[in-house]
C-alpha cells in the first residue's frame, strides 16, 4: 500500500464517521508565538481543546462540526544530529490524526482505531500482531480494550505517567491545564527484526521490531495546583499516527527512508553524486533526503533563511545536508534539485510546494552558494586541525569559533565531524569566543565598517594621547572643538576641500553617537570661509567620535577650530526618547512585569518600541497604556539623572535596555514623582540609559500611539509620535474623519451607525442577486436535464453545465437535481467553477465526493477536492472534467 493510499484511507475512514477532513496548516504557527513551527496534528487546533467553540462547519454549512480528521505536516527540530542515525528521527513528517472536542471520547477511539487497522477495507493489519500500552491507573480503557475489542491481556502493557499521560508527569510535575492518559498502539514487525518479545518491552521500553505507530491521547482532567485532577465537563479525544511508519510497516521495509515517498528523492542524491545507496549505512542520502524535505516544506510555507528563530533551523538544516553532499563528492549547489523531487512527489497533496517551487529553488541556490564559496576551505582547515588530534583529545573552542567566524562553518558541522573521529570540542570555549566577538561587533559599528576591520594608527594615537572624545552633548547642543582627525575610509587626510565626504574627530562634541536605540545626531559644523552638513554620528570602541560629513563650502583642514551645531530636531528625538522610558513604564503597568524592552528606534520623527508580550494587545489595553503615558506628561514630572555603580542601581529596580553592556558605573535615567499605578514615592520610570531626554515630561507636550503589531514570537512592536508629529497626526485623521462625515452627510458621531446601514445594504443586494442567480439557475433546468442521467460504476449521475453563475447558486442546483432525478452524484458547472453532490445511499455505499473531485482536477486542472464539493480555479476546464467522470466512478 503506497503512503498516499494510506493518507487517503485514513482520512476517508474518519470522515466516514462524521468527521470533518481539513487540510493541512501551514507549519508556521499562526497564532502561537510561543512555538517556532506546528510539531504535532493537534497544535493548531489547541484552542478547541482549551474550550474555544469550533469554527469548523459541515461541507453544507449547516452545523459546527465537533469531529475533525487531519494529515497535518509537522517539524520538530530537538534531535536533528540524530536524523539519519536512526530510523525514527524526521524533522518533518505528516501526523495522521482525528479529534473530538467534547464530542465522542474512549470508546469510540479505541474502537475505530482497531477497526482501521484490522478491517480488511482499511489497513487490514493483523490483528494478534497488534500490541497495547495504557495509563496504569487508566482500567476504563484497559476494559474497552480487553472486553470491547478483544486483546488478550498479556499483549497489554500498563506504563506510569512518564510513559502513558499527555502531557508526561503532569499529574505530579504539571503544567496545570488539560491533560489525561493515553493508550499507545504496537505493531510486531516479526522475528526478522528483532529477537525481543513484548515482555522484554516492559523492562526495555526500546525496540525495533515493536513499532509504536498510533498514540490515542484522552485529555479528560483539568489539573489544578497540588497535583488535583478535575474530570473535564465535556473530556477530548487527541490522537496522532505517524504516517512514514504507518507506511514502513504496510510496506515492509526496514525504515521510512526505504518507503515509497522518501525512494525517489534518495533516486536523485544517487544520481547527482554517483555514490549508491547501500541503506542504513548511507548516512549522507538519508540525511540530504530528509532534510531535502524539511527544507522544501518550511520554506514553501514562508520561512526564509536567517540567523534567528526558523530561519537559523533551516539553514541549519540546508548547510548539514549540503555538508553531507560534500562528502559524497558534491561541489556546487545540489539541494535545490532535490526540491523539485520533493514537490513532484507530494506536491498533490501539499500544493504549495508545487506552486511556491521556484522561489523556494532560488532561495536554497543562493543560500548553497554562500556556503559552498566557504564550506571547502573550512573542511579542509578542519581536516587539518583534527589530524593533529587523538581520539579522545579536544579540539579548542577558540579554533571552532575562528572556523566559524572565517570559514562560516557551523558549530554543529564541527561537531559532527569532530564526533566522527572521536574528538570533543570545547562548546563552552566557543560560546565565549562568540560572545565576546558580538560585542566588539556592537562597539565597532559605524557608517565605514572598513574602519574598523583593522586598526587605524592615526585613531590609535588619538586614543593614546588623549582617550575618548569629551562629549557635551547632555548640556547642550552647540560646542567649539578642535578637527582632531580626517578620515576617507582608513585613509588619513590634512585637508578635505568642498564636495568631499569625510569623517571628522573632534576634541570635544555635543553631538550624541548612535546607540541605545538613539540614532546618531545630525547638524553642521562650521569654520571661517566654510561649512560642513553632518549626517550622522558614530563612536569606536574607543570611545571616539566619528562625525560623518560633507563638505558644502570651503576646505576642512585638521587642527581648524570649528562650532559644532547639532540641528534643532534633537529636541524632538529627546521627547521621543523619554516617551519610551514612560511607554516602559506604562506596558509593565498595564500589561504586566513581564514585558521587558526588547529593541526600539528613537529619531526625531518618531519612535518606536519592541517589547516582550505573547500576545497582541487588545485596543482597549493600548487605550489605557496611551492614556497614562499622556497622563504623567501632563503631569510634568522632572526627568532626572546620576551615575551610580552598576550593582547599586540594579538593586535599586533600574531596568536595562536590550542588547546593551554596561560598564561598571552607569548613568540611571529617571522620571520622578507619582502618579496612577505608581506607589507614593516611587519613580515613575528608572533605567539605565546614555541617551538624551527632556529635562521635565511636560516638554513632550502629547503622546499618540500609531500602531501595534507582531515582531517575532514572544515580541510585539508599538510605533507612537510625540509633541507636534503627534498633533499633525490627530489633524490629519481628524480632518479625514470629517470629510467622510461630509460625503455620508452625517455627524461624526453618527459614522457607526451610517457605516452599519451601508453594510446592511450590500448585504440585503448580495442576497438578491444570490436570488436572481438561483432563479436564472432554474429557468436554465427547466430543459430536458432528465434525459442526461447516465450509469457508471453501479451509480445513476447527472452532468449539467449552466451559464454565468457563482458557486452559491451552482450548489443550489445541484440540490435541486439531486432531490428532482434520485441520481446518485450530480455535477454541475458555470464557467471554471464545478460543484458535485452526492445522495445518502452513495455516500453510505463509500462513494466519496473528494476523491472523485480529485480525480476530475487531476485530469481538467484547476483546485479542489480537499473538502470534497468544490473545484474551481484558473486553468480549469469543465468539459474535461466532465468528461473524466465516468472513469472516476468506474475506479470506484
Amino acid at each position: 500500500m503506497t503512503t498516499a493510499e494510506i493518507r487517503e484511507k485514513y482520512l476517508q475512514f474518519f470522515q466516514s464517521k462524521g468527521h470533518l477532513r481539513l487540510p493541512s496548516f501551514s507549519v508556521i504557527p499562526q497564532d502561537d508565538p510561543s512555538l517556532l513551527f506546528i510539531n504535532a496534528g493537534m497544535t493548531p487546533l489547541k484552542p478547541y481543546f482549551l474550550g474555544k467553540t469550533p469554527i469548523f462547519h459541515t461541507p453544507e454549512g449547516e452545523k459546527i462540526s465537533y469531529r475533525v480528521t487531519t494529515c497535518q505536516k509537522c517539524v520538530r527540530t530537538g534531535d536533528i544530529e540524530n536524523v539519519g542515525r536512526t530510523n525514527r528521527h524526521q524533522t518533518v513528517f505528516e501526523m495522521l490524526g482525528n479529534f473530538s472536542f467534547g464530542d465522542y471520547f474512549k470508546k469510540e477511539a479505541i474502537l475505530w482505531a482497531w477497526e482501521f487497522l484490522t478491517d480488511k477495507r482499511w489497513l487490514g493489519l493483523e490483528p494478534e500482531r497488534i500490541y497495547v500500552t495504557i495509563y496504569e491507573e487508566d482500567d476504563e480503557a484497559f476494559e474497552y480494550w480487553t472486553q470491547d475489542v478483544g486483546l488478550p491481556p498479556e499483549r497489554l502493557h500498563r506504563f506510569g505517567a512518564d510513559e502513558n499521560f499527555w502531557p508526561a508527569d503532569a499529574p505530579s510535575k504539571g503544567p496545570n491545564g488539560p491533560c489525561g492518559p493515553c493508550s499507545e498502539i504496537y505493531y510486531d514487525r516479526g522475528p526478522e527484526f528483532g529477537a525481543d518479545t513484548w515482555a522484554d518491552y516492559y523492562q526495555t521500553r526500546e525496540s525495533n521490531r515493536f513499532v509504536e505507530i498510533w498514540n490515542l491521547v484522552f485529555p479528560q482532567y483539568d489539573r489544578k495546583d497540588g497535583g488535583i485532577l478535575e474530570p473535564l465537563p465535556k473530556p477530548n479525544i487527541d490522537t496522532g499516527m505517524g504516517l512514514a511508519r504507518v507506511a514502513m510497516v504496510l510496506q515492509g521495509v526496514t525504515d521510512f527512508y526505504e518507503t515509497d515517498e522518501f525512494k525517489p528523492i534518495i533516486a536523485k542524491v544517487v544520481e547527482l553524486s554517483g555514490v549508491s545507496y547501500e541503506g542504513p549505512s548511507s548516512l549522507a542520502h538519508r540525511v540530504i533526503s530528509e532534510h531535502a524535505r524539511a527544507v522544501s516544506f518550511i520554506l514553501s510555507d514562508g520561512a526564509t533563511f536567517s540567523n534567528t528563530g526558523r530561519g537559523y533551523v533551516v539553514r541549519r538544516l540546508l548547510r548539514r545536508a549540503v555538508r553531507y553532499g560534500y562528502l559524497l563528492g558534491l561541489r556546487e549547489p545540489f539541494m535545490h534539485r532535490l526540491a523539485a523531487v520533493v514537490a513532484e512527489v507530494m506536491g498533490g497533496v501539499y500544493p504549495e510546494l508545487r506552486e511556491n517551487l521556484e522561489s523556494v529553488q532560488k532561495q536554497i541556490r543562493l543560500e548553497e552558494e554562500r556556503f559552498f564559496e566557504t564550506l571547502e576551505q573550512g573542511v579542509e582547515r578542519l581536516d587539518a586541525l583534527l589530524s593533529g588530534l587523538e581520539p579522545g583529545d579536544t579540539l579548542s573552542g577558540e579554533e571552532a569559533f575562528r572556523l566559524y567566524d572565517t570559514y562560516g562553518f557551523p558549530l554543529d558541522l564541527t561537531l559532527e565531524i569532530a564526533d566522527e573521529r572521536g574528538i570533543k570540542v570545547d562548546t563552552e570555549g566557543f560560546q565565549k569566543a562568540l560572545e565576546e566577538a558580538q560585542e566588539l561587533a556592537r562597539q565597532r559599528a559605524a557608517f565605514d565598517k572598513d574602519v574598523f576591520k583593522r586598526p587605524n594608527e592615526a585613531l590609535l594615537a588619538i586614543a593614546r594621547d588623549s582617550g575618548g572624545t569629551v562629549f557635551v552633548g547632555y548640556e547642550r547642543t552647540e560646542e567649539t572643538a578642535q578637527v582632531k582627525l580626517l578620515l576617507a575610509g582608513n585613509q588619513s587626510l590634512d585637508e578635505a576641500p568642498a564636495g568631499t565626504e569625510v569623517q571628522v574627530v573632534l576634541d570635544r562634541t555635543p553631538f550624541y553617537a548612535e546607540g541605545g536605540g538613539q540614532i546618531g545626531d545630525f547638524g553642521v559644523l562650521e569654520w571661517a570661509g566654510g561649512w560642513a552638513k553632518v549626517s550622522t554620528t558614530q563612536k569606536n570602541p574607543d570611545g571616539i567620535y566619528l562625525h560623518l560629513a560633507k563638505v558644502e563650502e570651503g576646505t576642512l583642514k585638521a587642527g581648524t577650530t570649528v562650532r559644532a551645531l547639532v540641528d534643532p530636531h534633537r529636541r524632538d528625538t529627546e521627547k521621543n526618547h523619554t516617551a519610551t522610558h514612560l511607554l516602559h513604564a506604562a506596558l509593565r503597568a498595564i500589561l504586566g512585569t513581564h514585558v521587558r524592552q526588547a529593541g526600539s528606534y528613537v529619531g526625531p520623527d518618531r519612535l518606536r518600541f519592541d517589547f516582550t508580550h505573547p500576545e497582541p494587545v487588545s485596543p482597549r489595553e493600548l487605550a489605557r497604556i496611551e492614556l497614562l503615558v499622556n497622563r504623567w506628561i501632563q503631569g510634568d514630572f522632572p526627568v532626572s539623572y546620576t551615575y551610580k555603580p552598576l550593582e547599586e542601581a540594579k538593586k535599586e529596580g533600574a531596568m536595562a535596555l536590550f542588547g546593551e553592556k554596561y560598564a561598571d558605573v552607569v548613568r540611571v535615567v529617571a522620571v520622578e514623582g507619582t502618579a496612577d499605578n505608581v506607589a507614593a514615592g516611587t519613580a515613575i520610570s528608572k533605567e539605565l540609559c546614555g541617551g538624551c531626554h527632556v529635562r521635565r515630561t511636560g516638554e513632550i507636550g502629547m503622546f499618540v500611539i500609531r500602531f501595534e503589531e507582531a515582531v517575532s514570537s514572544g515580541v510585539r512592536r508599538i510605533e507612537a509620535l510625540t509633541g507636534t508629529g503627534a498633533v499633525q497626526y490627530v489633524r490629519e485623521n481628524l480632518d479625514v474623519l470629517q470629510a467622510l462625515s461630509r460625503e455620508l452627510g452625517v455627524n461624526p458621531e453618527g459614522l457607526p451607525e451610517r457605516l452599519g446601514k451601508l453594510q446592511n445594504e450590500i448585504k440585503a443586494r448580495e442576497k438578491e442577486i444570490e436570488r436572481l442567480r438561483r432563479e436564472l439557475a432554474r429557468a436554465q433546468l427547466g430543459g430536458g436535464t432528465a434525459s442526461a442521467l447516465k450509469e457508471a460504476g453501479g451509480y445513476q449521475y447527472l452532468a449539467v453545465r449552466l451559464e454565468g453563475l457563482e458557486v452559491g447558486a451552482l450548489r443550489s442546483a445541484a440540490d435541486e437535481l439531486l432531490d428532482k432525478h434520485k441520481a446518485d452524484l450530480v455535477a454541475v458547472g458555470s464557467g471554471q467553477n464545478l460543484v458535485i453532490k452526492l445522495s445518502k445511499e452513495a455516500q453510505a455505499k463509500g462513494l466519496d465526493a473528494g476523491a472523485v473531485m480529485k480525480r476530475l482536477t487531476e485530469a481538467a486542472g484547476g483546485r479542489g477536492g480537499g473538502k470534497g464539493a468544490l473545484a474551481q480555479g484558473g486553468g480549469f476546464d469543465l468539459e474535461r472534467a466532465f468528461a473524466a467522470l465516468e472513469g472516476a466512478l468506474l475506479s470506484r
